[in-house]
């Protein structure tokens, strides 16, 4: 086991034998999380919608919930001096920072900032030329959509105000109606956490990276804050990311190039060019690297350079044009499924545990201490799926196909969530390996239907690029911290159930705000068009079951087999498929060279100093982590206070 799980397992130990003294989660720590979601959700959108920044949610620790997390920290240290009864405790931050988590996701660039788009595009880019109209307009339920033109037009150019009658009227109902699916989604995701948190926390003991650096600042101690060595990972991470940041504002200034992209004109080396080449220094990404097992770790920069060798494979002998070797989100849609059934294997002692106290011939203690009942959370999840397949119905899709369709997304939600907790990489990019392209390689789009592809490109915001910022994962992790806590994890579920409406609410409500003022085609309208011009695709050229793209499903999925049986006979087996299933897209073109310093920092400390060098190296790297997100906070703040922008942020 290594230095990170034993700590993890020390601590789950601890939460577990005194989970009997539970704290509750206060109204004060939930109406400071109410009202900082609103100015957190404008926040993320000025960043990823005006800026036109990857950075706000294509990361797994979002930097501006730890920013506020950090000041709410500051705050409460100068209140312990003068006011102590006013400072906040580390399960009120906890609270904080998860219901920021969960309302942050939802406002994200990869889901709500597509849904809203989404509403529209299909109407206001249909042409007599691309026949989209005739295409699908029919299929399209008029409650989900806003297609008058008179409507749309100040949405997509600008200069416009949505504060006028006709716009509220006409946004107000399929807005509502989204916020109210997102709500369902989420709640359905909190039950099925509840199911597996046991499991994945109590019994494989998996590390949970993530939530490390949270749980380790908030702590009542300050000695940990103030170690020098943090101090020391802070200034250098500041001092690099200021100068880039200045030098952003002003070329006058000197900088240090934290990232650096390479274009390759020469074959078989241009097969890189896509999704890139690049070598970065990202502060933020060594910090948290750092704090990942050793293996996993390897796994991830190994592979994303070994799916760059595939490439250059697949140039230089010609498969790349002829058979689109070597199709990485194929293969990554066979190693998510792999990944999934093995979880499930391997939790199956547990799994007929939860069936035994469903129906009620288990032991009643198993789901002890558990947010909900397992009972309750199974219930939660079959109502869940009732509603989301019944709105799938009346919006026009087969009840066959809608089964299909969110059967897959939820176990490929889980299969992030298991990553999450395993491993916890910087981000996890699973472009275009979620159900819509599964199904339709599978069944063909001929035999799927012109209905049922309209309905579900509906659903392009939730299986596009959301995985990289995905809900469940950061509820999974908000769980983990109320057990190692000890605050009460049934009131934290209602008050992540809140954070979501309140959540998607201000989100849905700062796009069209923005949208309005500045206009759509100003900022991001190619990226929710790309969901009609894939469908007009189909539409135009249906097609029957695709056998190649099986075929590298098939392919992935041996691979991912492959590698966890001989982790499971080789102990010191260093390959996760983890690594390879996180690595192969573009977010990683940033992040594999940062994993590569940490982890080869990680190792000669191990082997020379073992685990205490280790573990008095963490506050450098955490360090490293917060002094990135002040930098990067502060100036993002200062930019929509004062109208500048700074690229840097997009790495």
């Amino acid at each position: 086991m290594s230095p990170t799980a034993q700590s993890t397992a020390q601590s789950t130990a601890q939460s577990t034998s005194q989970s009997t003294s539970q704290s509750t989660v206060t109204l004060r720590a939930t109406l400071i999380g109410i009202l900082l979601i609103p100015f957190n959700s404008y926040w993320i959108l000025h960043l990823s919608y005006i800026w036109d920044s990857n950075r706000p949610t294509s990361l797994a620790l979002l930097f501006n919930v730890l920013f506020t997390l950090l000041v709410l920290i500051a705050l409460s240290a100068l209140l312990r001096r003068f006011r102590p009864r006013l400072a906040l405790r580390q399960t009120e931050l906890l609270t904080i920072y998860a219901m920021l988590c969960q309302a942050s996701v939802f406002a994200g660039r990869d889901m709500l900032q597509v849904l809203i788009p989404l509403l529209g595009n299909g109407f206001w880019y249909a042409t007599p030329e691309n026949e989209w109209a005739q295409l699908f307009h029919q299929h399209l339920p008029e409650w989900l959509v806003v297609g008058k033109q008179e409507v749309l037009r100040g949405f997509y150019e600008g200069e416009s105000t949505f504060y006028l009658q006709t716009h509220i009227h006409a946004w107000l109902l399929p807005v509502l109606i989204w916020v109210g699916f997102c709500l369902v989604i989420g709640v359905t995701m909190l039950c099925l956490n509840v199911l597996l948190r046991k499991q994945w926390q109590e019994h494989e003991r998996l590390t949970y990276p993530i939530a490390q650096l949270p749980y380790e600042i908030t702590q009542g101690t300050s000695a940990f804050l103030n170690r020098r060595t943090m101090a020391v990972g802070v200034s250098i991470a500041a001092i690099l990311n200021l100068l880039y940041s200045l030098h952003q504002i002003d070329p006058v200034f000197p900088t240090i190039p934290l990232y650096h992209g390479f274009r390759l004109a020469e074959k078989p080396w241009s097969a890189m060019n896509n999704p890139g080449f690049r070598l970065s220094f990202f502060p933020f990404a060594i910090g948290v690297g750092f704090l990942i097992p050793l293996d996993l770790g390897f796994s991830c920069w190994f592979f994303h350079l070994f799916w760059h060798f595939e490439r250059i494979i697949g140039e230089s002998f010609g498969w790349r044009s002829a058979i689109g070797f070597p199709r990485e989100m194929a293969q990554i849609r066979g190693v998510w499924i792999g990944l999934f059934l093995w979880t499930a294997w391997m939790g199956r002692a547990h799994l007929q545990a939860i069936w035994r106290a469903v129906f009620g011939t288990g032991q009643p203690s198993h789901d002890a201490g558990e947010a909900l009942r397992y009972k309750t959370a199974a219930i939660g999840v079959l109502l869940g799926l009732t509603v989301i397949l019944g709105f799938c119905v009346k919006a026009g899709m087969s009840l066959w196909f809608a089964c299909l369709f969110f059967v897959l997304y939820f176990a490929m939600s889980v299969t992030i969530t298991r990553i999450r907790a395993e491993l916890g990489p910087p981000a996890h990019d699973l472009y275009n390996a979620g159900p819509d392209l599964l199904l339709t390689d599978a069944l063909g789009t001929r035999r799927i239907g012109p209905r049922n592809l309209s309905v579900m490109s509906l659903f392009f915001w939730l299986n596009h690029l959301s995985y990289r910022a995905h809900p469940m994962p950061h509820q999974l992790e908000a769980l983990k911290l109320a057990h190692q806590t000890r605050f009460n994890p049934s009131h934290l579920l209602w008050v992540l159930a809140l954070a979501i409406f309140v959540g998607a609410l201000s989100a849905a409500w700062g796009h069209l705000h923005l949208s309005y003022q500045v206009g759509l085609e100003q900022a991001r309208s190619w990226y929710a068009r790309a969901a009609f011009n894939r469908l007009a695709g189909w539409l135009y050229n249906p097609s029957e079951t695709s056998l190649s793209g099986l075929l590298y499903t098939a392919g992935g999925f041996v691979f991912a087999m492959s590698l966890l049986l001989l982790r499971w006979r080789f102990i010191q087996w260093p390959l996760h498929p983890v690594g390879y299933v996180v690595s192969s897209w573009w977010t990683f073109t940033g992040l594999w060279f940062p994993l590569l310093i940490s982890w080869t920092v990680k190792r000669v400390l191990l082997s020379t100093g073992g685990v205490r060098l280790y573990r008095r190296a963490i506050p450098f790297f955490i360090g490293l982590v917060i002094g990135d997100v002040i930098v990067a906070s502060v100036i993002s703040i200062l930019g929509l206070l004062f109208d500048f922008r700074v690229v840097y942020l997009s790495w």
